[in-house]
């Protein structure tokens, strides 16, 4: 899912399995004890499947499909996997510049909310989806209550005009606990073999990550890099491929894929449709050596964003444009469900660690306006200059320092 622009059970057709492989033979299974609200519900997602080749995955059959995956990738050669998330959008966000600010408000986020979706796609190294399957793709629902889970407005709307079926995953979503166990043994973690490719996958990967370790995200960016990298040993990022390309570069995953000529599969803002669309952009920038073999063996491992990967210039424009901000130190969120709002205040804990960071990094500039001051060329202008450059500091921390530099002019 594109982190700029963060968006149902049928009555399924299940494929026959032969030695755990897929085939394209299907059978309608009908149940005389199914409503008539969940048979047309059941009806829509088989049309979906035929249609796009993608499977939706709910608690009911996780480990029939996970298990169908694993045949699949224990042949070796569909290890190619496209992978995209959706999720309840940015409900925090750090307004301190430092150097990890970008990965320390993934984390906030990550550790506060839920994954709703998550797509893969299997391809093989030319980009052709599993021979003799009815679908490719898989959509993972997961579990999510919008009584008690905490989400942005924004994001939740567009989800739902994406045709997400919140009631139905309430209903009859993932466990994500049970998913993470699940997971571990279908050979698409902890398998040097898979190569894993995302667009502007930060987000992706970290709640994929805290699935998988059950936990919240590591304190520090290098230590989520590498606790990544021992669940899943091979990684890419389109975006970051791309980095150097005008023409792919601005956009979005959708302008990617219009410019490569791509026709989209299933429903965009959905994890499935954009896991077919970021795999697909994948090898067709390889087949029009758009990237070559120098550029993937450069950015192995590198999200968009975080670590050598980080972007300041462009990440920062993206904080600051976002409706969904928030000062890290200010709890009251207007984008954010009023009945998650208490739930917000536990956050304080964890996000008041970072101002002894900020007042750091607050003592270094006013040593360097002190400077500047003593060399008498802006003394007069002080003042105006203090408050334009440090208006993200909390109020308190703004008239401590602002006390601290009229003592030091005096």
């Amino acid at each position: 899912m594109d982190s700029n622009n963060n968006a149902e059970i049928e009555k399924e057709l299940e494929p026959s399995l032969h030695s755990d492989a897929c085939t394209t033979s299907t059978k309608s299974e009908s149940s005389s004890s199914l409503n008539s609200s969940q048979n047309s519900f059941d009806s829509q997602e088989s049309m979906d499947e035929n249609n796009s080749g993608i499977k939706e995955v709910y608690a009911s059959n996780l480990k029939k499909e996970l298990k169908t995956i694993k045949s699949i990738i224990d042949k070796n050669e569909y290890i190619y996997i496209g992978m995209d998330t959706e999720f309840p959008g940015t409900v925090y966000n750090l307004n301190n510049i430092s150097n990890d600010f970008y990965y320390k408000t993934l984390k906030v986020n990550v550790d506060s909310t839920k994954l709703i979706q998550l797509g893969l796609t299997l391809t093989n190294k030319n980009g052709e989806f599993p021979k003799n399957c009815l679908y490719h793709t898989w959509q993972f629902n997961f579990q999510f209550d919008i009584e008690n889970d905490r989400y942005s407005e924004e994001s939740l709307n567009l989800l739902k005009n994406s045709g997400i079926n919140f009631n139905n995953l309430k209903e009859n979503g993932i466990n994500q606990k049970e998913f993470a166990d699940c997971l571990k043994n279908s050979a698409l973690v902890l398998n040097p073999l898979v190569k894993w490719v995302s667009y502007q996958g930060s987000y992706d990967f970290a709640y994929l990550l805290k699935l998988l370790i059950n936990e919240k995200l590591p304190e520090e960016e290098k230590d989520y890099i590498k606790t990544l990298k021992l669940y899943i040993p091979e990684y890419y990022d389109v975006r970051m491929l791309v980095k150097d390309i005008d023409l792919y570069f601005h956009g979005g995953l959708n302008r990617l894929i219009s410019n490569l000529g791509i026709e989209r599969k299933g429903i965009n803002h959905q994890a499935g449709s954009d896991s077919i669309a970021t795999i697909e952009a994948y090898h067709k920038l390889i087949e029009n050596k758009s990237i070559n073999k120098e550029k993937i063996k450069k950015y192995k491992n590198v999200l968009y964003g975080i670590g050598i990967g980080q972007d300041n210039e462009n990440t920062i424009k993206y904080m600051n444009n976002s409706k969904n901000n928030i000062n890290i130190n200010n709890v009251n969120n207007s984008n954010v469900s009023n009945r998650n709002k208490p739930i917000m205040n536990n956050m304080n804990n964890n996000i008041v660690l970072n101002r002894n960071m900020l007042y750091m990094q607050n003592q270094k500039q006013l040593q360097h306006m002190n400077n500047c001051i003593q060399n008498s060329y802006v003394k007069c202008f002080y003042p105006c200059y203090f408050i334009n450059n440090y208006n993200i500091i909390k109020k308190n921390i703004l008239m401590n320092q602002m006390k601290l530099a009229q003592a030091m002019i005096a």
